[in-house]
């Protein structure tokens, strides 16, 4: 341990935060999400504060939000020797598992509940589109094909993820095997007739859903590229339980950045070890298992006997984020020192209130960030998500106070984050909840900004298996809200009720937030 004017955590703190917040100034009360941190950036701070000794967890980040916070825990005073384990292949696998692993394979662990849940119901369901991510982008520049399959692979070999595939049958239990060195699966289509090219991209697209849906093989991530004399199209497919969508997004700005000849930073090899041994350690903890129950342990909003089959929720519906919009509620969200997705969550809690005429015990799934509290983890791809339910007692007062409410909800769950959605579904007999909610700010699509390649005609497409799910979308200053509903379950009249009130929340909440959250109206599903 080291104390004195040489080193003070207060002045490691400090530095930490003004390295990853855009904040013109920082001070021992400046609260870290009125400088616009998020989870990922907490993440960051979290890692890089225990790096230096400092034994800091997400929550304490999240409830304490200011450096002199931080301070008054006891463990933060003095500084620690920050210890870390190396470990081994194969380390989470019993003896005899070892034993019988293929050749050519460079580690294998449990799989999580998570992606075994996906890939069950990916089984029952023979959708192919399930669960099944894509994404693209074009490049305004001519292309390189040395180059680009040179990036590819550089990808492939630094991400595990890219290298996995699972095995149901060989081992004690559910494994994610990754392979040494699988084929890399890149396709490249040249032609003159730039009017075609993204028709040709959408044909790759409907030809790599059954390629992808086959989990046993280590193709679940693909990649294709159409190119032009004057640029090229990208496409990246993966299997969800491989990849979430912030490490999809994390992909195409490490392809990018490859490709135009940089280097990439160092990535430790055991963030997804860490995250299996977190999740072991949330099914041991009797506490986790009572935080989510008393969140999930009420009737669902939409189908009190379940759907009945796996939903498809093909349906879309989209509300644009104005500019205007987007940054009036992120004053609102420093304004009360409140992550920005607490904003957002709490004007969906509303308007879902408002939609079903329940004004008490409204419940939806959350979609949580679990990358693990370990070096590198916010710079490592993989299934790094879970779904949890968010009970919210009363939706009475202000917008305030919701967001207040979501925020504390929120940070209440991280210790817990963990606990695999799967044990509710065991307790309960039943989803605990029928719907979901999913933040996501590309804020690492920024990193573009610097490299001499512009891009431009974004896309992304993705179905869970959430009979109405809520997905908030912003990429620089504005964004948009997508629903996605299983039309055989809801009608779509209903659904954009739904989508309406949303809209005239959020537009009351950037307004004034210390008004009335509950709306006069009521709506009509």
């Amino acid at each position: 341990m080291e104390t004195g004017h040489a080193w003070t955590a207060a002045d490691a703190l400090l530095g930490i935060l003004g390295k990853h917040l855009s904040a013109p100034r920082i001070d021992l009360d400046s609260r870290f999400h009125g400088l616009g941190g998020d989870s990922l950036v907490a993440i960051r701070v979290v890692n890089e504060a225990r790096a230096m000794g400092i034994p800091i967890t997400l929550r304490d980040l999240l409830v304490k939000q200011t450096v002199r916070g931080l301070l008054s825990l006891p463990k933060v005073s003095e500084r620690h020797d920050a210890e870390r384990a190396d470990i081994e292949p194969f380390a989470l696998l019993d003896k005899e598992d070892r034993a019988v692993v293929p050749d050519g394979v460079a580690d294998a662990l449990p799989a999580s509940a998570l992606q075994v849940g996906m890939l069950y119901l990916c089984e029952i369901a023979g959708d192919p589109l399930l669960y099944h991510v894509m994404t693209g982008w074009e490049v305004c520049a001519p292309f390189d094909a040395d180059r680009f399959r040179d990036a590819f692979a550089r990808l492939v070999a630094r991400h595990s993820a890219l290298r996995t595939s699972f095995d149901f049958d060989t081992f004690s239990v559910p494994a994610q095997v990754v392979w040494r060195d699988p084929e890399p699966s890149l396709t490249v289509v040249e032609t003159d007739d730039s009017g075609k090219a993204e028709a040709l991209v959408d044909d790759w697209c409907a030809d790599a859903v059954d390629v992808t849906a086959d989990w046993r093989s280590p193709r679940l991530f693909r990649c294709h590229v159409v190119a032009t004399p004057e640029s090229f199209r990208v496409a990246l497919a993966a299997h969800h339980a491989v990849l979430d969508g912030w490490s999809l997004s994390r992909l195409t700005v490490e392809l990018m950045t490859a490709y135009a000849g940089e280097e990439l930073p160092p990535i430790p090899a055991t963030v997804q070890h860490d995250f299996i041994a977190a999740e072991r350690s949330a099914l041991a903890d009797s506490a986790s298992e009572r935080h989510w129950m008393a969140h999930a342990d009420v009737p669902p909003l939409l189908l009190p006997d379940g759907p009945g089959v796996v939903p498809n929720a093909a349906q879309r519906l989209e509300l644009p984020l104005d500019a205007g919009l987007v940054a009036a509620l992120r004053g609102v969200a420093r304004t009360l020192g409140a992550p920005l997705k607490s904003v957002f969550l709490a004007a969906h809690a509303r308007a879902l209130a408002t939609w079903t005429g329940r004004e008490t015990d409204v419940v939806t799934g959350v979609v949580f960030n679990t990358r693990p509290e370990s070096p590198g983890s916010d710079l490592a791809v993989g299934l790094f998500l879970n779904t949890l339910p968010v009970r919210f007692p009363s939706l009475d007062g202000t917008w305030s106070d919701l967001v207040r409410a979501a925020a504390e909800a929120e940070a209440n769950g991280v210790p817990h984050r963990a606990y695999p959605q799967a044990k509710l579904v065991e307790r309960l007999g039943r989803a605990p909840f029928d719907v979901t909610f999913n933040f996501m700010n590309f804020h690492a699509y920024g990193e573009l900004d610097r490299l001499d390649l512009a891009t431009r005609a974004w896309w992304r497409r993705g179905k869970p298996s959430f009979p109405f799910h809520v997905n908030v979308e912003l990429s620089g200053a504005a964004g948009q809200v997508r629903v996605g509903f299983d039309s055989t379950l809801l009608a779509k009249e209903s659904a954009q009720s739904y989508m309406d009130i949303l809209g005239r929340a959020l537009d009351a909440v950037a307004v004034n937030p210390v008004s009335p959250a509950a709306p006069r109206d009521r709506g009509n599903r």
